[in-house]
């Protein structure tokens, strides 16, 4: 991305404004017309007729209000304006005195688009960037969808974290980043395999790869106890971390894609006498479908719960995260 983008407002602000002034004219001018000829009578008892006759005189007075609010109007569109830099959107505007607000932009930020059905008409919307506990609406912006790319793929560009601990996250709750799984495919009440549970696993990948990203802890209880991966090795043709990780990529690729693997990695780590496994999840940079059973379904995270959306959730989700994709 380049060092820094400048977007200006769309000119159907300056068209609404415009319309607008030229509305207040009209009325102004009703509001006058009440008066008779009481103005003309005035203005011929200020001597001024000689100077400039009386018609001529309104006419010059109607065209410079009208002309000083349309280049006030144009003005202050003018100097407004959103940059998006390396690491921050900036907002700046004002004529007599600069006004600026920034957000700082991470990963973890999200975007949104809104757009009504005029917007999406001519192709306009507000865009909401949200970044910890910051916020700013771009508003009124041209091809909004163009503006969420250039985000995401520049200051919001996701990235795995280097030397995350697995202990700290064994310390948190979890929440809509965060879950636990004793395991990726044994049954530790039936004392078996059971797909169920894997298919459980990669349909909290997906939901993290639509919504934020996220951490999924393998080898952990709910109450955050090691268990291990033994039982999953052993269930498996090869049985170790290589095997565990071979195992994971075939069924992500049956079930989500191969298109999204590397989106996911998985790190191990030892906790006790017990391996875990730790699965990083990127947000996706386009909508992610769950395939199962000759069927397809649509997952995300809210709160510490996994989610399927209705036809109608998903459009509705789908236009505000990834607009360019409807």
């Amino acid at each position: 991305m380049q060092t820094e983008i400048t977007i200006k407002r769309s000119p159907v602000v300056l068209m609404w404004k415009f319309a607008m002034i030229e509305a207040g004219a009209l009325f102004l001018y009703f509001i006058a017309t009440l008066f008779g000829s009481a103005k003309s009578a005035f203005y011929t008892q200020l001597s001024l007729t000689s100077i400039l006759p009386y018609e001529t005189a309104k006419i010059i007075v109607l065209f410079g209000v009208q002309f000083a609010l349309t280049a006030y109007v144009f003005i202050l569109w003018y100097h407004e304006e959103y940059k998006i830099r390396k690491d921050s959107v900036l907002h700046v505007g004002g004529i007599f005195q600069t006004t600026k607000k920034s957000i700082p932009l991470s990963a973890a930020g999200t975007v949104t688009v809104r757009s009504g059905l005029i917007g999406r008409i001519f192709h306009y919307g507000n865009v909401e960037v949200r970044s910890g506990d910051s916020f700013l609406r771009l508003k009124t912006v041209s091809r909004p969808e163009y503006i969420v790319k250039a985000i995401y793929e520049g200051p919001m560009a996701a990235s795995f974290a280097d030397g995350h601990d697995i202990h700290k996250l064994l310390a948190s709750e979890e929440n809509d980043r965060l879950e636990f799984k004793s395991s990726l495919r044994y049954d530790y009440k039936a004392g078996n395999v059971n797909r169920e549970l894997e298919k459980a696993a990669l349909k909290t990948v997906a939901a993290f790869l639509n919504s934020k990203g996220g951490y999924l802890v393998v080898g952990v209880d709910d109450a955050r106890v090691s268990l291990g991966l033994e039982r999953d090795f052993e269930s498996l043709q090869r049985k170790d971390k290589d095997g565990f990780e071979n195992h994971f990529t075939q069924a992500f690729n049956a079930a989500i894609g191969p298109e999204f693997r590397d989106l996911v990695k998985l790190k191990f780590a030892e906790m006790g006498e017990h391996d875990l496994c730790l699965v990083e999840v990127l947000p996706s940079y386009r909508p992610v479908y769950f395939r199962s059973n000759n069927s397809e379904n649509f997952y995300i995270r809210t709160g510490n719960i996994t989610s399927t959306l209705t036809l109608s959730e998903m459009e509705s989700y789908i236009r505000s995260r990834w607009p360019k994709f409807l």
